[in-house]
């Protein structure tokens, strides 16, 4: 009976020292969450593959965001929505002589600390740190 017992102690020890398996996907914000964190605040880019760290962006509630560049009185708006599988997208418009191009990225959301947000890119890379500033639309606070 006891090297029964001590044959299954030693089996199960192994088991219980492993580290869990975590999947990818256990680290993005749902859709819920991103409507609750992004709706109406404001937050400071502060790295980007695309748009200028010191930048600020406004999410507004009904799906419209406004960056407003470090020089303070340079501002772009567009389009802003949470696809079906999760990804957050950002829709933006290229406009050159013979027209405008709207080109959308998206990605997954994580969290980066308590204030902070990480948004990846389609292939998963981290594109985007935002930290955020406050709620509402503050960007008359930086504007010059």
């Amino acid at each position: 009976m006891k090297q029964t017992i001590l044959f299954l102690f030693f089996l199960l020890v192994p088991f219980l020292f492993s580290a869990p398996t975590v999947s990818a996907q256990e680290g993005y914000l749902t859709t819920a969450e991103l409507k609750k964190i992004l709706s109406d605040r404001t937050f400071l880019i502060t790295a980007s593959d695309d748009i200028p760290n010191g930048s600020h962006i406004y999410f507004a509630g009904d799906g419209r965001y406004t960056i407003l560049f470090p020089t303070g009185n340079t501002r772009s708006s567009d389009i802003w929505n949470i696809d079906e599988n999760n990804n957050f997208c950002m829709r933006r418009a290229r406009r050159s002589g013979s027209g405008t191009n709207y080109i959308t990225h998206c990605g997954k959301v994580s969290l980066a600390g308590a204030n902070a947000l990480t948004l990846y890119n389609e292939e998963g890379n981290p594109a985007k740190m935002l930290q955020f500033v406050g709620n509402g639309d503050l960007l008359r606070q930086f504007a010059k």
